[in-house]
């Protein structure tokens, strides 16, 4: 009993030690889903994700696209600063940004979602205090610091999707 329950908690802890961010067919990075919620009415889903995208986000520029016609698509463009970080003793990044896209498709009970087109942007400094401008898909940076960078954001994106699929099961109240 001890060393299945030991080897269940290695298993655990290496897998999410080394989560990778998924890609999609054009290997770019994508995560995709999707799901289903206990109770929701025609356009319910649409009105608590757009809730969601609208107060999930802080110091975070968010456009907001809502598909008013078929009460369904909720497209979200952010584009969200992120503190200053070491990777290693040996390379800082600076003026982090990163932007990101996530589409959402409910009808009824049913919601998929997309996030992608990550787009990356730092000031990279080095040991020796040389800089280099990073700006580009986060799929397609050449950096010592990919690994950690990826595995920060495949982080960022997991609680980002625990919130949004608990918002989903969350009804609004009328108002």
């Amino acid at each position: 009993m001890r060393f299945t329950l030991l080897s269940l908690i290695v298993c655990f802890l290496s897998t999410t030690a080394f989560a990778q961010i998924p890609k999609n067919d054009e290997k770019q990075f994508e995560y995709y889903g999707e799901n289903s919620v206990r109770r929701a009415g025609s356009g319910d889903l649409q009105k608590r994700l757009t809730k969601w995208a609208n107060t999930y986000f802080d110091n975070a520029k968010v456009e907001v696209l809502v598909d008013d016609s078929t009460e369904r698509y909720v497209e979200v463009n952010v584009s969200q600063p992120m503190v200053e970080a070491y990777f290693g003793v040996k390379r800082k990044h600076e003026d982090r940004l990163l932007k990101y896209h996530i589409k959402f498709d409910a009808e009824r009970k049913d919601y998929s979602y997309k996030i992608n087109r990550f787009e990356y942007q730092a000031k990279e400094i080095d040991h020796k205090g040389e800089e280099e401008q990073l700006n580009g898909y986060l799929s397609d940076l050449k950096t010592a610091a990919r690994k950690s960078l990826e595995e920060e954001v495949h982080n960022m994106m997991m609680a980002l999707i625990e919130s949004f699929e608990e918002a989903t099961e969350t009804e609004l109240e009328e108002e």
